[in-house]
C-alpha cells in the first residue's frame, strides 16, 4: 500500500529483477552491487507462457453468456450468431448462412466455463505478480460483466467474481509481519466519481503527479484489511450503493463503472539490522518498500435506448455511460494505431484508466458477449474492442522506494541500545571491581585461617592413620569369617534357583489347570450337589454306625461280663478299626467339599467379570441407539422435501446455466441449498463412516434418511472418492439388490448415478454388476421418478465406450429402451441423453479404428425406436434422438439397417430441418460421404 505523507520517499529503480507475489519478501543484492537510488524508470516484464515478443501487451480473453428466456423468447434458441472454438482459441461470428468472420483472442470461455477457471486464467496473473494490474470487463448491457468481475457469491462460493477471489488470494499469501493491503472502492456515476464505501464522498477529483503521470484519488476512503470477512463486508456495502436499474435487457442493469483498487506494501528487508559503523547511513545499504497497485473495473454496459427500453432519469444515465465508453474506445484506437495523440483527458474513465493501456500496469480485459443474432451489431462492436486492445503494448515495472523512515526508527533504535549498553557496561565494571576488592581481602582473611587449620588436620590425619591401620587389621579378620559366610549362602542360592524352577513348572500347570477349571465348573457344580447329597447319606450312615456303636459296647460291656477276655479284645480292636474308617472318610468328604467351594468362588468371579462386561456392551449399545436417534430427527428435519431434493442428485454438465436436473424455481434452489449445507454440517459432526455403517440398519426410516445424505454427498465431486474408499459404492449396490423398498430404490439409483459421473466410478460399478442391478430394478417398478434415476445412471454410464460391451451384456441397454413404456417425458429424455452418449461415444471408437462392425444399439432394436420416436417429444429430447441417429449414420455398416428401416427420409428431414448447426451438417456428412445412401437418395 502506498504510503501516506512522507515527503522523503523516493523511488529506487532495479533492473532485471523477475516479478515476485505481493505478501513475499525477497532478498537484496549486497551493497556493493546495488544500485545507487534513481528515478523508477520502467523495466522488462518475464514473457508470457508464450513466450513471444508481445509479453506486454493487454491480454483479452472472450466469455459467451448464456441463452436467457428473452434469447429464447425472440427464437433465439435456433439462431446463434456466435460459434465457439476453444481449443483453438478462436470464435466465429456469423451475420447469415453464407458470412461469419473468425478472431483469435488470448482465451475463449464458453458459456459453461466456471468462474474459477476464469479467475485463474484472466486475473491471476495480474494479482500476485508485484506489478500494477488491471483487470476490467468490457460488453453489451445483459451480458454478464458484473457476474464475472463483482459477484459476491453469498449463497454459493463457486459463482464468486474476481473481485472476491482476487482479495481471497493476496490474502492467503501476504504476511501480516511485512506486508499491508488497502482497498478502494469506487463508481463513476453521470462523470462524477463518488466512493461507494462512504457515499457522502461525492465528486472527488483525479490527481496527476507531473512528474512521474501517476493517477490518485486523494479524497477517496482507503481501508486495511486483514481478513476475508472483512473484505465480504465491505464488498456488500459497495454493492449496496452502487447504482443499478431494471431494464428490458437485464433485471439489474449496472448505471455506473465499479472501480475496486487494491494498494500493497511489502517491506523489502534489505537491511534488517545495522551493523557497526557508519557505513549504514550510505546510500547502498537503504531499506527499501515494493509498492503496487491492481484496479479491477466493471464497466456499465453499453445500451441502445430502444432495445434496453430506458426512459426519464435513465436516459441521462445511458447518455454519460456511452460517452465514457466512446471515449475509451478512442484511446484504445489511438492507441492500437500508434497515434501520436491519445485523448485520456476526455472522459474522467480514461483518466483513471491512464496507465491500464499504453502505461506501466499489466492489463487483462475479459469481453463479454451473448449468443443472439438479435444483438449482432453489439457483439462485433464489442469484439473489435477486443481486437483493437490486443494490439496495445504495456511497459511494465515495479515501483521500489527508500524507506526513510524505517531507517530513522532503526538508527534511533540503534543509539538508544547502544548508549544503555555502555551504561550497562560502565555500572558492570564498577560493581565488578568493588567484588573483585572484597573478594580479596576474604581471600587474605581465609588464606591465614588455612594455615592455622592446616597444622591442626596434619595431627588430626596422623592420628586418624593409627585408627585406620588398627580397623583394617580388624575388618581383615571380619572378611575371612564373611568368606566362609558367603560360600554357605552360595549353596543356598543354588538351592533356591532350583526350588524357583520348580515352581515355575508348577505355575504353568497351575495356568492350564485354570483353564480346565473354568471349562469344568458345571460338572463341578453337579459333583458339589452329588457329593453333598452322599454326605447327607454318610451323616445318616454315620448316625447308623453310631447306634451301631453303641449296641457294640453294649455288646461289649455285656460280654466282659459273660465272656472272656479275650472275645472283649477282638471286639474293642473291630470298635477301633470301625472309627477310623470313619473318621478317615469324613475327612476326606470336607476336604473334597472345602476344594470344591473354593473352585465356586473362582467361577462366581469369572461370572461376576462377565456380567459386568455385559453391562458396559449395554451401555455402548445404548449409546449408538441415542446417535442413531438423534441422526434420524436431523435427517427428519432435512430431508422432508425428498421429491424436490432427489430433483438435484443427478448431474450431467456444469457451467453457467447447464444443471439439467436441477429445479428450475428458485424456491426448489434455495431449498436444495439448504438441505446440502445441513448435510454438509451433519457429515462434519458425524463422519462419512458412521453415516454409511447407518445403511445397514434394521429400521427402513434410517436406512432411507442414510441413503438419502450419502445420495447428496456423492453430488459433490469432491465427496466421491471418500465414498469410494469408505465402501459407500458396495453398500448402495447391495441395497439396490436385497431391498424392497421403492424410495431406497430411487434414492440409491440418484446415488449411483452421481457417482458414475466420475470416468473411474464407472468401471467399478459395472466391475460390481451395477448396470445388472439398475435393469432388475427397471424391469420391477413403475414409480416414473425411480425410472428416471436409473435412466440418468444408466445414461452415464453408456457415455464410456470402454464399458459398452459389459453394459449391454448386463442388459443396461434394452433395460434403457424398456422404459420407454412409462411415457414420462422426463424418463424419455434420461433414455435419449444415454442413446446419445452412446452412439457418439461408438462412433468415435469406430472411426478411430478401434472397432468395426454393427452397432451394439442396432442389434438392440433402438434404430427402429429412433425412427418412430424422432420428433415426437420436447425440443431437447428430439435433439438427442438427432444427435445419436447422425452418428449411427457415419458407421457404413449400420447402412443397411438403416436403408431398410427408413431411415433415409430421418436423415434428409434432419440435415433440412433440426435446430442445431452440428446435427444438420452430421446427416449432410453422413448422406455425402455414404454410396449406399446416396444411391438411395438418387
Amino acid at each position: 500500500m502506498a504510503a501516506n505523507g512522507r515527503a522523503s520517499v523516493r523511488p529506487v529503480e532495479r533492473h532485471g529483477a523477475p516479478p515476485r507475489p505481493a505478501g513475499r519478501s525477497r532478498s537484496v543484492a549486497p551493497p556493493s552491487r546495488r544500485p545507487s537510488p534513481s528515478p523508477s524508470r520502467a523495466r522488462p516484464a518475464a514473457a508470457d507462457n508464450d513466450g513471444g515478443s508481445d509479453s506486454c501487451r493487454v491480454r483479452v480473453a472472450v466469455r459467451l453468456r448464456p441463452k436467457n428466456s428473452e434469447d429464447l423468447a425472440h427464437g433465439a434458441d435456433f439462431d446463434s450468431c456466435v460459434e465457439l472454438q476453444p481449443e483453438c482459441k478462436k470464435l466465429k461470428l456469423k451475420k447469415n448462412n453464407w458470412s461469419c468472420e473468425s478472431y483469435r483472442f488470448d482465451e475463449v470461455f464458453s458459456e459453461n466455463a466456471s468462474q474459477k477457471r476464469v479467475y485463474e486464467v484472466v486475473a491471476k496473473p495480474s494479482v500476485l505478480e508485484g506489478y500494477n494490474g488491471t483487470v476490467m470487463a468490457y460488453g453489451q448491457t445483459g451480458t454478464g460483466k458484473t457476474y464475472t468481475v463483482g459477484r459476491l457469491g453469498n449463497d454459493d462460493p463457486s459463482e464468486g467474481g474476481i473481485m472476491v477471489r482476487a482479495l481471497e488470494h493476496i490474502l492467503s499469501v501476504m504476511s501480516l509481519e511485512t506486508d499491508s493491503v488497502a482497498i478502494s472502492f469506487l463508481q463513476l456515476y453521470l462523470e462524477s466519481v463518488q466512493d461507494l464505501l462512504a457515499p457522502e464522498k461525492t465528486n472527488i477529483p483525479i490527481v496527476e503527479d507531473p512528474k512521474t503521470g501517476e493517477v490518485s484519488l486523494p479524497g477517496a476512503a482507503k481501508v486495511e484489511i486483514r481478513d476475508l470477512e472483512h473484505v465480504f463486508q465491505l464488498l456488500q456495502i459497495g454493492e449496496m450503493n452502487r447504482h443499478a436499474a431494471n431494464t428490458k435487457m437485464n433485471t439489474e442493469s449496472s448505471r455506473s463503472h465499479a472501480i475496486l483498487i487494491r494498494s500493497s506494501r511489502i517491506e523489502d528487508g534489505s537491511n534488517t539490522s545495522l551493523p557497526n559503523g557508519t557505513d549504514n547511513l550510505f546510500p547502498d545499504n537503504l531499506p527499501l518498500v515494493l509498492k503496487s497497485k491492481l484496479l479491477i473495473v466493471d464497466l456499465a454496459g453499453s445500451e441502445r435506448i430502444d432495445k434496453s427500453g430506458s426512459e426519464g432519469h435513465m436516459i441521462e444515465e445511458a447518455k454519460f455511460i456511452n460517452l465514457s465508453l466512446t471515449s475509451l474506445g478512442k484511446c484504445i484506437n489511438a492507441l492500437a494505431e500508434n497515434s501520436p495523440h491519445i485523448p485520456t483527458r476526455d472522459s474522467k474513465l480514461t483518466r483513471i484508466l491512464r496507465d491500464s493501456f499504453g502505461g506501466t500496469a499489466r492489463t487483462s480485459l475479459i469481453v463479454t458477449i451473448g449468443p443472439s443474432s438479435r444483438h449482432f451489431s453489439e457483439t462485433s462492436s464489442t469484439i473489435m474492442f477486443g481486437q483493437r486492445a490486443m494490439k496495445i503494448v504495456n511497459t511494465i515495472r515495479i515501483k521500489e522506494e527508500v524507506d526513510y523512515e524505517s531507517l530513522y526508527k532503526k538508527v534511533e533504535h540503534e543509539v538508544d541500545h547502544l548508549t544503555s549498553e555502555m551504561e550497562r557496561q560502565q555500572k558492570l565494571k564498577n560493581s565488578e571491581k568493588m567484588q573483585l576488592e572484597k573478594k580479596l581481602k576474604e581471600s587474605e582473611a581465609s588464606l591465614n585461617d588455612l594455615k592455622v587449620t592446616s597444622n591442626m588436620q596434619i595431627e588430626n590425619m596422623a592420628m586418624e592413620k593409627r585408627q585406620l591401620e588398627s580397623t583394617i587389621k580388624r575388618l581383615m579378620l571380619d572378611l575371612e569369617k564373611e568368606k566362609g559366610k558367603n560360600n554357605i549362602l552360595s549353596e543356598q542360592i543354588i538351592h533356591l534357583e532350583t526350588s524357583l524352577d520348580e515352581n515355575k513348572q508348577k505355575q504353568l500347570e497351575n495356568i492350564s489347570n485354570t483353564n480346565i477349571l473354568a471349562d469344568t465348573t458345571k460338572s463341578h457344580e453337579k459333583k458339589i450337589r452329588e457329593l453333598l447329597k452322599q454326605l447327607e447319606d454318610e451323616r445318616s450312615r454315620s448316625a447308623s454306625m453310631n447306634d451301631h456303636l453303641n449296641v457294640l459296647q453294649q455288646q461289649l460291656s455285656d460280654a466282659q461280663n459273660y465272656f472272656q477276655e479275650n472275645i472283649a479284645c477282638e471286639l474293642e480292636k473291630q470298635l477301633s478299626r470301625t472309627t477310623e474308617e470313619f473318621a478317615s472318610q469324613i475327612s476326606s468328604l470336607e476336604e473334597r467339599i472345602a476344594d470344591l467351594i473354593s473352585e465356586k468362588e473362582l467361577v462366581y468371579e469369572e461370572l461376576k467379570s462377565t456380567q459386568e462386561k455385559m453391562q458396559q456392551e449395554m451401555r455402548h449399545r445404548q449409546g449408538l441407539e441415542d446417535e442413531i436417534l438423534r441422526l434420524k430427527q436431523s435427517l427428519a428435519d432435512n430431508c422432508s422435501e425428498e421429491s424436490k431434493a432427489l430433483c438435484g442428485m443427478v448431474r450431467s454438465g456444469s457451467g453457467l446455466g447447464s444443471v439439467p436436473f436441477m429445479s428450475k424455481s428458485g424456491k426448489s434452489r434455495e431449498l436444495l441449498s439448504s438441505q446440502r449445507s445441513n448435510i454438509s454440517k451433519i457429515f462434519e459432526e458425524v463422519g462419512l463412516p458412521n453415516v454409511l455403517a447407518l445403511l445397514k440398519s434394521d429400521e427402513l426410516e434410517v436406512q432411507i434418511h442414510a441413503v438419502k445424505v450419502v445420495a447428496n454427498l456423492a453430488a459433490e465431486d469432491v465427496n466421491q472418492e471418500k465414498i469410494v474408499e469408505e465402501g459407500g459404492l458396495d453398500a448402495l449396490l447391495s441395497l439396490l439388490e436385497t431391498s424392497e423398498n421403492t424410495t431406497i430404490h430411487r434414492v440409491t439409483a440418484g446415488a449411483i448415478a452421481n457417482l458414475a459421473m466420475n470416468g473411474s466410478n464407472q468401471g467399478l460399478i459395472m466391475n460390481k454388476g451395477g448396470a445388472r442391478l439398475l435393469a432388475n430394478i427397471a424391469s420391477k417398478t413403475n414409480d416414473p421418478q425411480t425410472l428416471r434415476m436409473v435412466a440418468g445412471a444408466l445414461a452415464n454410464l453408456c457415455g464410456n465406450e470402454k464399458l459398452h460391451v459389459m453394459l449391454k451384456q448386463d442388459g443396461g441397454i434394452k433395460a434403457l429402451l424398456g422404459m420407454f413404456r412409462t411415457g414420462h417425458n422426463e424418463v424419455i429424455a434420461q433414455i435419449a441423453r444415454g442413446m446419445a452418449n452412446f452412439a457418439k461415444c461408438e462412433s468415435r471408437v469406430i472411426s478411430q479404428g478401434h472397432r468395426k462392425g454393427r452397432s451394439l444399439l442396432i442389434e438392440e432394436g433402438v434404430l427402429n425406436w429412433m425412427v418412430a420416436n424422432s420428433s415426437a417429444f420436447s425440443a431437447s429430447t428430439r435433439r438427442h434422438i438427432e444427435l445419436a441417429f447422425c452418428h449411427l449414420a457415419q458407421n457404413e455398416d449400420n447402412a443397411r439397417d438403416i436403408i431398410l428401416t427408413g431411415g433415409i427420409k430421418e436423415l434428409l428431414r434432419i440435415s433440412r430441418e433440426s435446430s442445431r448447426d452440428d446435427t444438420r451438417n452430421l446427416a449432410k456428412k453422413a448422406l455425402n460421404s455414404n454410396p449406399a445412401f446416396f444411391k438411395e437418395i438418387q
